[in-house]
């Protein structure tokens, strides 16, 4: 923030101080009625006093003038649009009442010759600095002229007071006029170069209002809306202030952190350190990462910088700034974390694709020889053959579901009448003899339920999770299957789109849900059930809800599960609803 005073700021205060200067004019007329009571009134006191009353008529007619002048300029205070002439006009007339006022009180011998001064000291607080030795000059000649007359005769003054000075010697005379009027001209230097001083001092205060509302508003509106916490801290290590997203990212009031030790707040003991050798440290700023534990038991991951507070060349404190970079983790360790499995899915799926084509020929092998020496072979040994090519059958078909989950979705889409789709599976699963006597079947399927799908992938979505339904009630029970347009509460990619004239237009998804009474899943099993090769089957490979997964994101879907053990689990399943024609919405 610069602080440096500017020159154009301290002309703009100087004219304004001439453009609008209501308040010192106001102040100007109490002063002169005033100081001309004040002085007035010393005239009366002595006058009665001493008894000699000559010259209390006059001094009179110069109050009465003076009351008369501050009336006429209060009411014509209202009027004025030219400050400037009519600050002018009342200081020169205000040098005609001065003087008028010392030819009624002796002349040379009057002592109210000084009231000249706070004509010219009130001429440098409203007037350029010019104009100021301007009214020294028409001070010291109002002055001189007065006394020239006096010396050569052409009148004879008032005298209030008893003649101290014997009016016929020149050299007196002179004298007394080089000195007032040396006296008046340095006052007028003086005054001038006062109150350039007070502009000067008035502009930088200006700056510095300036400056500390900037400061403020910077305070109110950066610091207390910036989502990253900010602390500021002294040299001893405690907090002195702290903005709103401070004490929301770490979970305590702004009571707790006020004064309070900043490694303890922050739980950071390194932070002691960084304090106890703040001043014979390098650099200004350090960094920090770690994790702190919330009240409510809850870690979260935390940055900060940690920067010196220097004014003036002098350190006064230091200003610390930290966010919470948990989502920052969390999604660095997924990244992580997919690079990890893509990389096996790789070599994983080269070993399945390598094993494949010779366990083919293994199969192919033994099929052969059985029939060629099955009249040879006892009924163990056709046992054994057949269990061979059972089993090479099953690992051929793990290894085709993997090479499948593993490669790249190659997705065909088109307009999918889901609701034909869904019926046509669960007349499939209600044929299959092995479920057919053991399980109740339920559905609520909406009419016209039109998705914009890969048809077969979609079939293989809604039976892997029928089977695994089936598959976990073994003793029998039933199944629930919904199909509905609906708005997905997780999904703000899109904007609603409207689908026809009689269309609802938040309805931009469907949601399949299918559950089942089984036996559920186990709470630490819940959140490993889409991981490859997982599974809690005796006979399960582990790959049909990972497939699932896979092809619910590719259609751009979101899946989700809930389980109770001993009650079952519901798979809800969001796919993007889109029909056949997008028509715009008409009026009815």
């Amino acid at each position: 923030m610069n602080m440096a005073q500017n020159p154009d700021e301290t002309k703009d205060v100087t004219v304004s101080s001439l453009a609008a200067p209501q308040s010192y004019l106001r102040t100007l007329l109490a002063a002169r009625l005033a100081v001309v009571s004040f002085f007035m009134g010393l005239v009366v006191f002595f006058q009665s006093k001493y008894g000699n009353l000559a010259g209390v008529s006059a001094a009179s007619v110069t109050i009465v003038a003076a009351y008369l002048l501050s009336i006429i300029y209060a009411i014509l205070l209202r009027f004025v649009k030219n400050s400037r002439v009519f600050v002018f006009t009342q200081l020169y007339l205000d040098l005609l009442l001065i003087t008028s006022i010392i030819f009624c009180t002796g002349g040379v011998n009057s002592p109210f010759s000084l009231l000249y001064i706070l004509v010219i000291f009130a001429s440098s607080i409203l007037l350029s600095r010019m104009a100021v030795y301007i009214i020294a000059t028409f001070s010291s000649i109002s002055y001189c002229m007065l006394l020239l007359l006096e010396y050569y005769e052409f009148f004879e003054p008032y005298y209030t007071f008893p003649p101290v000075y014997d009016v016929s010697e020149f050299e007196f005379v002179f004298m007394r006029g080089v000195i007032n009027t040396a006296v008046f001209y340095l006052v007028a230097y003086l005054s001038g170069h006062m109150s350039k001083m007070l502009l000067s001092k008035d502009a930088q205060l200006i700056q510095q209002d300036k400056d500390f509302t900037l400061l403020k508003a910077f305070h109110e509106n950066v610091l207390e809306n910036m989502g990253s916490g900010f602390l500021a801290i002294d040299l001893s290590g405690k907090v002195l202030s702290s903005n709103p997203a401070a004490t929301e990212i770490l979970g305590i009031d702004s009571s707790d952190i006020i004064n309070a030790e900043i490694d303890t707040v922050l739980q950071l003991p390194r932070l002691a350190r960084f304090f106890k050798h703040i001043h014979s440290m390098d650099g200004h700023t350090r960094q920090f990462d770690w994790v702190y534990t919330k009240k409510d038991g809850t870690n979260i991951s935390l940055t900060m910088s940690v920067s010196k507070f220097i004014v003036g060349g002098k350190l006064r404190g230091a200003v610390a700034a930290f966010h919470d970079i948990s989502n920052l983790k969390k999604m660095e360790k997924q990244v992580s974390e997919a690079e990890r499995q893509a990389s096996l899915g790789r070599v994983a799926a080269g070993i399945a694709h390598e094993i494949r084509n010779p366990l083919a020929s293994l199969s192919g092998s033994i099929q052969m020889l059985r029939s060629d020496i099955s009249s040879k072979l006892e009924s163990s040994d056709k046992r054994l053959m057949d269990i061979i090519i059972r089993e090479a059958e099953r690992l051929n078909s793990i290894i085709t579901e993997f090479l499948n989950f593993a490669s790249k979705e190659k997705m065909f889409l088109a307009n999918v009448d889901l609701g034909n789709l869904i019926s046509e599976t669960l007349l499939l699963l209600k044929s299959n003899p092995e479920y057919r006597e053991k399980l109740k079947i339920e559905e609520n399927i909406d009419n016209d339920l039109v998705a914009y799908a890969d048809n077969e992938k979609t079939r293989q979505i809604i039976w892997n999770l029928l089977i695994n339904a089936a598959d976990s009630m073994e003793n029998g029970g039933s199944i629930y299957v919904e199909a509905v347009k609906a708005s997905n509460p997780n999904d703000r990619r899109q904007a609603p789109r409207k689908w026809g004239k009689n269309s609802d237009t938040h309805m931009d998804h469907v949601r399949i849900t299918i559950r089942d009474t089984g036996k559920g899943i186990e709470p630490e099993h819940l959140e490993r059930i889409f991981e490859p090769f997982f599974t809690t089957k005796r006979t399960g490979t582990g790959l049909g809800l990972p497939i699932v997964h896979k092809i619910v994101k590719s259609h751009s879907g979101e899946i989700n599960v809930t389980s109770t053990v001993g009650k079952g689990t519901a798979f809800t399943i969001w796919l993007p609803l889109r029909g056949p024609i997008l028509l715009p919405a008409q009026d009815d």
